[in-house]
């Protein structure tokens, strides 16, 4: 999400001008959707989404200029309205330097030539290679079939359902003869693996579902590979138009869809006696576990970053090691409170998130890095053993050994390729940060 907030003494610059008879307008397409409910920020946020559907937050003077930018009215005429709306006076001038060094590059507004190249969110643990699956009409077909799922009574009976399910399944010991046995067959192997697909193409139709059901409207579900793992996503940007209930309950959608299908695999395994159906219901909650992590951009991370308040949690981890880092010398504590702008406790929460996810990263990484020869020595040894075993397999028309050996060997390099792609991503920030600093030396 990009943002669009900037320090309140740049946007609040006042420089009283002349009338200039140029007529700024907003970008076609662009949508106003007024404040964003449940923000953190000591003064409140605004909502825009641009026509390529990113999301924009911006502060209450941006935003009021940009209610005025119809293209009927000069620069003179907006700069009365901002002013008859606002607690300080405006002049033309100072219209122009919102239009032009805010709202221009930002690709909300125009003033004369519209901008060649509009910014849009390049975090550096974003999607790559990322494909779609099902385009957003179709999507929103499947949100609107499940959306009834959400109703209090279906999640009522859905996570008491759920509750009697596990204390069976872990104390009948049901569940390890299952495991068992499931993994010693390699067809029944491959059943469970493609449940488990299954239920993470579930996880994400319960995000799209959950967007539905408070009033948004979700966008295609895709592939890609984030950090080092292969993942799929929903484009539920749209869901920041809600409040703080409909976001929360989108963030929560996918899991609580995991908890939906295990208990239809309890049940099934209840009726038919067949492992793998038991065995997928088990590993299920492994995926719960795993998307309630804050500390990458999983559930566990949106789930936070709704309920203190703030949207992009990754992007406040530059401010605020930069404000930690200066908070002995004078006044530094005051001027870092004011740049990221917080309430008290919403600001405690980021920056305990923020010493958490720092060393969590920066070790997971290194490990990654500094065994990258032996991890990889590892994987090109059980690539060329399984590769010997698909050869008998297929001698011996084995399918399902065959395509159980062949999904192993992806998903043993597809982490390296997220790596690839992340260090590549690392590499071409560094030379453009080298760039500019070059640039402004000259």
């Amino acid at each position: 999400m990009t943002s669009g907030i900037r320090p309140k003494r740049d946007e609040e610059t006042v420089i009283a001008g002349s009338c200039d008879s140029e007529n700024p307008r907003r970008v076609d397409g662009l949508q106003l959707l007024g404040e964003y409910r449940g923000a953190a920020y000591e003064e409140p946020r605004f909502l825009v989404y641009r026509p390529d559907g990113q999301a924009v937050l911006l502060t209450p003077l941006l935003y009021r200029v940009l209610t005025h930018l119809d293209g009927r009215h000069s620069l003179a005429s907006v700069a009365e309205r901002v002013s008859a709306d606002h607690d300080r006076a405006i002049g033309p001038d100072g219209v122009r330097y919102l239009v032009e060094q805010k709202l221009e590059p930002l690709g909300l507004a125009v003033l004369g030539a519209p901008v060649e190249q509009v910014p849009t969110a390049d975090p550096l643990l974003s999607l790559s290679a990322r494909g779609v699956l099902f385009p957003a009409r179709m999507v929103r077909t499947i949100a609107r079939l499940f959306a009834p799922l959400h109703l209090p009574a279906v999640v009522a009976a859905t996570l008491g359902t759920l509750l009697a399910l596990d204390l069976w399944m872990f104390t009948s010991g049901q569940a390890d003869a299952a495991i068992r046995t499931t993994v010693g067959d390699p067809a029944a192997m491959l059943v469970g693996v493609g449940l488990l697909l299954v239920s993470t193409l579930f996880h994400e139709c319960g995000h799209a579902a959950g967007c539905h059901y408070g009033g948004a409207r979700p966008g295609a579900i895709g592939v890609g590979l984030y950090v080092v793992f292969p993942v799929f996503y929903t484009n539920v940007t749209d869901a920041y138009r809600l409040n703080r209930a409909g976001r929360l309950r989108t963030d929560l959608g996918g899991i609580y869809f995991n908890a939906v299908f295990i208990v239809v695999l309890g049940c099934a395994y209840l009726t038919s006696g067949y492992a793998p159906l038991l065995a997928a219901a088990v590993l299920v909650h492994g995926q719960i576990i795993q998307q309630l992590m804050p500390t990458l951009r999983m559930d566990g991370y949106y789930i936070v970053a709704d309920l203190v308040g703030v949207p992009n949690l990754f992007g406040l981890i530059g401010p605020i090691v930069a404000g930690l880092a200066r908070r002995g010398r004078r006044g530094g504590r005051h001027a870092w409170r004011a740049e990221i702008n917080l309430r008290p406790f919403a600001r405690r929460v980021v920056i305990a998130w923020v010493l958490l996810v720092i060393p969590f990263l920066a070790g997971g990484l290194a490990v990654m890095l500094l065994r990258a020869p032996t991890y990889i020595g590892i994987a090109w040894r059980s690539t060329a053993e399984r590769w010997t075993a698909v050869e008998q397999a297929f001698t011996h028309g084995q399918v399902a050994t065959i395509l159980i050996d062949t999904f192993a060997t992806l998903m043993l390099w597809l982490p390296w390729v997220g790596l690839g792609f992340l260090l590549a991503r690392v590499l071409q920030r560094a030379v453009r940060a080298g760039i500019r600093a070059v640039n402004r030396r000259r």
